[in-house]
């Protein structure tokens, strides 16, 4: 499994998103993030981040972004295959290790961690 988030690994296009949002087989929260997640009958995993309009301006919530995609695709081989991914990010000053332990506490909630 290559380390990097490939073109294939980004759940991209309204249409899967929506899917993934309107039919999450699991749901796990915690305070600052929220986790959905959908078989999508792939022997790969999908991968979105979608930051609140609360967090701040576009500068930080392409910030947060970029955070969950560094965090997932350093932790993508502890999760089980054939999921779309959603993480819904909400404001708060969190930092990266905090981050990551919200995405970790998440995947294992969620039940998709291996």
């Amino acid at each position: 499994m290559r380390k990097n988030l490939t073109r294939e690994e980004r759940l991209r296009g309204g249409e899967d998103i929506e899917n993934a949002f309107r039919n999450p087989e699991t749901i796990a929260r915690c305070r600052g993030a929220k986790l959905l997640a959908c078989h999508n009958g792939l022997e790969i995993n999908r991968f979105a981040t979608v930051p609140t309009k609360k967090i701040g301006g576009a500068v930080k919530r392409n910030y947060t972004k970029r955070v969950f995609k560094e965090i997932y695709r350093n932790l993508k081989r502890e999760i089980s295959d054939g999921y779309d991914i959603i993480v819904i990010a909400y404001g708060g000053e969190y930092k990266y290790a905090e981050r990551e332990e919200q995405f970790i506490y998440l995947i294992h909630k969620a039940d998709i961690a291996k």
